[in-house]
C-alpha cells in the first residue's frame, strides 16, 4: 500500500474547544520560534508494500518506508520502534524527517504489535538479539528496497545511515552504532556486529530502563542525539521493573570523541502524550513534539548533511528562550 502524503491529523480523540485553542496556539508559536529548513517541503509518500525475508527463519520482516517523491540521493534513518509498538505509529516523526530531505525505514520488529510476548528475561535477550538483526538486515536490502519501490530510485545516500530508536529500540540503536554492555553477574558481553550507521538519534533514555545504569547514551561511539523530560517513563521503566543489578556500559573506541546533544523537555513523556508509540490516557503533547522534530532535525542537517546554520543553531543556545523555559539544548 503506498499513501500519498497530503495533510496529517494532529489529533486521535476528540478535544474540548479550549484545548483545541491551546493546542492552536502552541503549534503557531514552535513554527515561528523553531528551527526549520528554509527550503520548501518536499512531498512524501509512505510505502507498506515491502517485506524482507529473514535467513534461517520463516518470518518476514515487514517495512514501513516514508521518502520525500523527488530529488535526492537523501541519509537514510533506521528507526526502532518501542516494546510492542510497530514502525506505523511514528509518522509524525518520520514524515517531519522525510519532508526535510530523508529517507525514514521503520522495520517491525519480532514483538510489533504483540506478535511476540515476552515470558522471561531470556525471551527479551531473545527480542534484542532479532532486533539488532533486523537493522542490519534493512541495511542489507537497500537494493531490494529500491527495486520494490520504483519511485525510490536513486534517492537513498548509502554513505549516510542513521540509527533512531524509542524506547527499548533505544537500546537497539545503540547497540548498532557501537555500544557494548557487559552483564556483571556471568560477566556475558552483548555486542552487535555492525559498522555502517555513523550517527544516532534516541527518542528516550534508554538509562531509565531497568537493568541499564543513568547516562547510558552516553556509550555511544558516533554523534548522537537523546531527547528526554522529567516524565519520561516506559513499559520498561525504573519503578515497573524491579531490576537484581544494572549492566555495565563498555564505552568503544573512540567514544569520547562523539559528539552528544541532550535535549532537556519540561514535563517531556514517554510518548508525547499518545502522539509516538501507543494511544495513552494524556493530552497529547503537540508542542513537545515541534520542539523534537525540530532540535533533531538541526542535528540530523548539521551532521548527515555538514550544514553550516543547523551547526550554529545547535551551538546557539536559543531554544530555552525560543521554548519559554521549556526545553534545553546542550551539548555534552
Amino acid at each position: 500500500m503506498v499513501i500519498k502524503l497530503l495533510r496529517i491529523s494532529c489529533c486521535r480523540r476528540p478535544l474540548a474547544i479550549g484545548v483545541i485553542l491551546t493546542l492552536l496556539a502552541s503549534l503557531c508559536w514552535s513554527a515561528a520560534a523553531l528551527y526549520d529548513t528554509p527550503a520548501e517541503l518536499l512531498p512524501v509518500s509512505i510505502d507498506d508494500s515491502v517485506s524482507l525475508s529473514i535467513p534461517d527463519s520463516e518470518r518476514q520482516l515487514a517495512l514501513r518506508v516514508v521518502y520525500p517523491e523527488r530529488g535526492g540521493p537523501f541519509p537514510v534513518i533506521v528507526l526502532s520502534h518501542g516494546t510492542f509498538s510497530s514502525g506505523k505509529k511514528y509518522d509524525r516523526v518520520a514524515t517531519h524527517w522525510a519532508a526535510r530531505g530523508y529517507v525514514v525505514l521503520l522495520p517491525d520488529h519480532i514483538d510489533a504489535n504483540y506478535g511476540f510476548v515476552p515470558k522471561k528475561d531470556q525471551d527479551m535477550y531473545e527480542v534484542r538479539r532479532t532486533r539488532v538483526a533486523d537493522m542490519s538486515r534493512v541495511l542489507d536490502a537497500l537494493d531490494e528496497i529500491e527495486a520494490r519501490i520504483p519511485a525510490l530510485q536513486g534517492r537513498m545516500n548509502r554513505q549516510s545511515l542513521i540509527a533512531a530508536g524509542h524506547s527499548f529500540g533505544t537500546q537497539v540503536a545503540m547497540l548498532v552504532t557501537g555500544l557494548r554492555i557487559k552483564n556483571p553477574t556471568n560477566d556475558v558481553i552483548t555486542e552487535a556486529d555492525e559498522n555502517r550507521f555513523n550517527l544516532l538519534i534516541l527518542l528516550s533514555d534508554p538509562g531509565k530502563m531497568a537493568l541499564m545504569p543513568e547516562q547510558m547514551w552516553q556509550g555511544s561511539t558516533v554523534p548522537t542525539f537523546m531527547v528526554t523530560g522529567d516524565e519520561d517513563y516506559g513499559l520498561m521503566g525504573d519503578g515497573r521493573r524491579s531490576a537484581d543489578y544494572q549492566n555495565e556500559i563498555l564505552s568503544g573506541a573512540g567514544a569520547r570523541d562523539a559528539v552528544e546533544y541532550l535535549l532537556l523537555i519540561d514535563k517531556g513523556d514517554h510518548y508525547f502524550g499518545g502522539l509516538i508509540h501507543k494511544d495513552v490516557d494524556d493530552e497529547p503533547d503537540h508542542q513537545g513534539l515541534e520542539i523534537f522534530n525540530a532540535a533533531s532535525t538541526a542535528f540530523l542537517d548539521a551532521h548527515a548533511k555538514g550544514s553550516d546554520s543547523a551547526r550554529d543553531y545547535l551551538q546557539s543556545g536559543t531554544l530555552l528562550a525560543d521554548t519559554d523555559g521549556r526545553a534545553r539544548l546542550s551539548v555534552e
